[in-house]
């Protein structure tokens, strides 16, 4: 026996409203905002359960703390949790909707700081930081950078620098053409007449420095067995180690 063929035109028109038709349930829609600065608050997950935890439906805030959840509880209480980063994670009271309700929330969450792990942040040091660290390695007699300072704005030149430092161990001319030599050779012995030379930021100068003292970061005597083993035989009778402030000045940037 043949069907009608108007009766089997209606049937598949009817299943396909029917399959077209949005499901039913329960529309939640509005925003989520802090309750402590009253900003929107954007990614905010939110959560749909029952009272024993089973989840309906989830959805995230947009970038306008918009949200828009739909959730089929067929007449059962649920609540809604808010979580995210850096806010508590909150639970409304018990919600109660009839089967085509749609309400609106705003949704306001206690912010709560996000406390991570102890992270130690270490700049690198300056060259002269490194330099200095190096000759207190090293064992030299240093001027520290908090010495010079207390000297180099009144000093007239290095040699001034040398002596209002403390530099004993040296005899420091008055006269800018003579050179510096080291109390440790006695008159009369023939290398008393050796000059020590200068050094400044790794460069061997020589005997006559041309250096203004307020460039001067930190200073280091070293001895003629110290000066040949760092520098050779461009200072076999000792060294006066400067390192300039253009290298990095932690007191005076």
């Amino acid at each position: 026996m043949r069907s009608s063929p108007r009766l089997t035109t209606f049937a598949v028109t009817l299943a396909v409203l029917l399959a077209a038709s949005p499901a039913r349930g329960q529309v939640i829609r509005g925003v989520v905002r802090s309750q402590t600065t009253a900003r929107l608050l954007e990614r905010a997950r939110l959560t749909a359960h029952d009272s024993g935890g089973r989840v309906m439906n989830e959805t995230t805030s947009n970038d306008r703390g918009e949200f828009t959840l739909r959730v089929d509880a067929r007449g059962v209480p649920f609540f809604l949790t808010v979580r995210r980063i850096g806010v508590e994670p909150t639970t409304t009271g018990a919600i109660t909707l009839a089967p085509d309700d749609t309400v609106d929330y705003e949704l306001t969450i206690p912010e709560r700081p996000v406390v991570g792990d102890t992270v130690r942040v270490m700049g690198m040091p300056s060259v002269n930081e490194s330099k200095y660290q190096e000759a207190v390695r090293r064992g030299w007699k240093i001027f520290s950078p908090a010495e010079v300072e207390k000297h180099r704005e009144r000093a007239n030149n290095v040699y001034d620098l040398l002596r209002w430092s403390g530099a004993s161990s040296l005899v420091i001319p008055s006269r800018p053409n003579e050179c510096v030599r080291s109390m440790r050779y006695v008159p009369g012995d023939r290398r008393n007449e050796r000059c020590m030379v200068w050094v400044v930021d790794g460069q061997v100068l020589g005997p006559f420095p041309v250096l203004n003292p307020r460039d001067t970061y930190f200073m280091a005597i070293l001895t003629g067995s110290e000066s040949v083993l760092q520098y050779g035989d461009k200072a076999p009778w000792g060294a006066i180690v400067i390192y300039t402030r253009m290298n990095g000045d932690r007191i005076h940037p």
